[in-house]
């Protein structure tokens, strides 16, 4: 039988991003990097509760200036490929970094559609001795009680804090994506990838 929890466990990191959370509350900590995390929160419970009015659509176009906002994709896309970056011809990055942006925003707009009363309260915030990052820690809680841990890892650009990886109960979404697209790379070729976040884009769209 497959084992759902390591599952559910790539799914909800998967949703995450780089930071996705499924509820906001008023949260009792304050700083300059908890602030986007909330900010992204608060646009997530905007699209969860207005889910059927806006629309796959208008739930994409509420969150992708966000997601520019507060996350640092190009970074997190340079990232995710590893040590085939270099690899890339220039076109091949762009392409990349684009369609990246877009799997983003997707799963945003794609899976956050409705509203149950999930809460998520920002915890702390602490400075982290690698790169002057920050690290955001908050609680996800499911109606039911659970309570699941979000980890959010932000560094500065141009000033402004920006997400670049997020951990749930533990397991790295940076490490998740890192992992399956360096095999595809390996394995399969550049385009096989792209048209890997391809589908997952349409996916998305039409809620799968």
């Amino acid at each position: 039988m497959t084992n759902v929890k390591p599952i559910l466990t790539k799914y909800l990191v998967g949703a995450a991003v780089c930071g996705i959370a499924w509820g906001y509350n008023v949260h009792a900590f304050a700083g300059e990097a908890s602030d986007v995390v909330t900010e992204l929160q608060k646009s997530i419970i905007t699209i969860m509760r207005e889910g059927t009015a806006l629309g796959y659509t208008g739930r994409y176009r509420t969150m992708a200036p966000i997601v520019d906002q507060t996350h640092d994709l190009d970074n997190v896309a340079r990232l995710v490929v590893g040590r085939h970056w270099k690899k890339l011809t220039a076109a091949q990055r762009s392409t990349f970094v684009r369609t990246f942006r877009n799997l983003s925003i997707s799963l945003y707009a794609g899976r956050f559609k409705d509203y149950n009363g999930e809460q998520l309260n920002v915890r702390s915030e602490q400075s982290l001795k690698r790169g002057k990052r920050k690290l955001v820690m908050t609680h996800f809680v499911k109606s039911d009680g659970e309570t699941i841990q979000f980890h959010y890892i932000l560094h500065r650009v141009n000033d402004q804090w920006k997400i670049i990886s997020v951990t749930v109960n533990g397991v790295s979404d940076l490490a998740l994506k890192r992992a399956e697209y360096g095999g595809i790379l390996k394995n399969e070729g550049f385009s096989t990838l792209i048209e890997r976040l391809q589908t997952q884009i349409r996916d998305n769209a039409n809620g799968l």
